[in-house]
């Protein structure tokens, strides 16, 4: 049998050994450097006869494969696998495109309106469809907006207890969640909450409180971070509210953010998650790292998300089949990075429940893998980032723009989560040793 070496293999060659990262099955090990040097350069096939035993451990590694394995193969029928997979449905419902707070950096016009019960019966009638042709084994629920709170009374705690209701007595799993700014919770909504399992929020920050204040302020242009902070440590009282703490910033913003850490409370820092995110603005001027402020929260006992291989052989939960976006107008919309207009439109919700898709929009987005491109078929990192989003994918011009793709590629940033990943464990090795 005619043998090759995995494409995808990330080599990191160290003081004593030679690191290697299977990408392809992520599995990362060190060999020494004479069989690093054997591996690529003896002829395979000679190998496996010569040193039976290394070439069996580097066989099922996934280095070493028979020449007929085509990987990309592999990639395309894993994405394909996870991209229709119908094992959750995620919907994410906007009650209203509307917002108390007006923020420099947010790319919604804001366009004013909320949901009328015709739409929340069309939702209604769309779950139970979805129940009835088998396709909704679990689902994953997101309140999107705008603010979602806004009418909380009106459309998200009806609509949520009718939905769990339906769902609880079929026996589906369900998973209540909403992206909201945090100022219109307090105490006794919290316990509303808890009526509907509405228990994952996320929840936006963006830096010291002096900072936040000019930034988030309501109509009175009263500052918003007391109140905010305040409503995280209530939630973040009951552990088994999940609760993420996204601190929006900016190479300004940024300087006195550490501020934040002393206005959780003991059991918010024992509770909540934190991820950092650089404005998208601020990000095309300088890519700003915040790596020495996520390692002061850490020092203080607070988990913070850092970003991470992409495992999963789809990119966003956009790309994916069973999600949709439910506009308050009914409309619907993939992505939630985006504008809710007429460029982005992907259907109507019909008052039967059912879905008319703007076929064309759709076939354009859901055609073809993320990665079914030159350059991204060329990469050796494709394993685990899988191309730019089906949304960036629909927005690049119709003929290949290697110069714009590589602006929008995050190949640099994958590339650094990987030799991190290789340094971490080169420590751990010479720490047995």
């Amino acid at each position: 049998m005619v043998y090759k070496l995995n494409r995808y293999l990330y080599i990191s060659p160290k003081k004593d050994v030679v690191v290697i990262y299977n990408l392809l099955s992520d599995v990362i090990f060190a060999i020494t450097r004479e069989k690093y040097l054997s591996l690529i350069d003896d002829n395979l096939s000679e190998l496996k006869e010569k040193k039976t035993t290394f070439f069996s451990a580097m066989e099922k590694l996934g280095v070493i494969l028979p020449a007929d394995v085509n990987e990309i193969d592999q990639i395309k029928m894993r994405n394909r696998q996870a991209v229709f997979s119908n094992q959750e449905y995620r919907l994410t419902i906007n009650p209203t495109l509307e917002c108390n707070f007006n923020c420099w950096y947010c790319y919604e016009t804001h366009q004013k309106g909320k949901m009328q019960q015709n739409t929340m019966e069309a939702i209604v009638n769309h779950i139970k469809l979805k129940i009835n042709d088998k396709s909704l084994r679990r689902l994953n629920l997101d309140w999107f907006g705008g603010e979602p709170l806004l009418y909380f009374d009106e459309i998200l705690y009806p609509l949520s207890k009718q939905i769990k209701d339906i769902l609880d007595e079929k026996g589906i799993p369900f998973v209540n969640s909403a992206t909201t700014n945090g100022y219109l919770i307090d105490e006794e909504r919290i316990e509303k909450f808890k009526e509907i399992s509405l228990s994952h929020f996320q929840i936006t920050l963006d830096g010291s409180p002096e900072m936040h204040n000019k930034i988030r302020f309501d109509k009175n242009k009263e500052g918003s971070f007391k109140t905010i902070i305040g409503n995280i440590n209530l939630l973040a009282d009951n552990p088994e509210n999940n609760v993420a703490v996204r601190i929006n910033y900016t190479k300004q913003t940024l300087l006195n953010v550490n501020e934040i850490i002393h206005q959780f409370s003991d059991r918010a820092k024992n509770n909540i998650v934190v991820l950092f995110q650089q404005v998208w603005q601020d990000s095309l001027k300088q890519n700003i790292s915040a790596e020495n402020n996520k390692k002061e929260f850490e020092k203080h006992g607070i988990r913070v998300r850092n970003h991470e291989l992409n495992k999963k052989y789809y990119v966003c939960y956009a790309d994916l089949e069973h999600q949709v976006v439910i506009n308050h107008d009914g409309k619907i919309y993939k992505c939630t990075a985006r504008d809710f207009n007429d460029e982005n439109f992907c259907g109507e919700l019909l008052p039967s429940g059912e879905i008319q898709w703007n076929t064309s929009a759709m076939a354009k987005r859901m055609g073809h893998s993320t990665f079914e491109n030159e350059f991204c078929l060329k990469c050796n990192l494709l394993p685990v980032c899988m191309g730019l989003c089906s949304q960036k994918m629909v927005e690049l011009p119709p003929t290949y723009d290697e110069k714009l793709f590589r602006r929008m590629c995050l190949q640099g940033g994958v590339k650094e989560i990987i030799e991190q990943n290789i340094e971490n464990y080169y420590n751990k090795l010479t720490q047995k040793n």
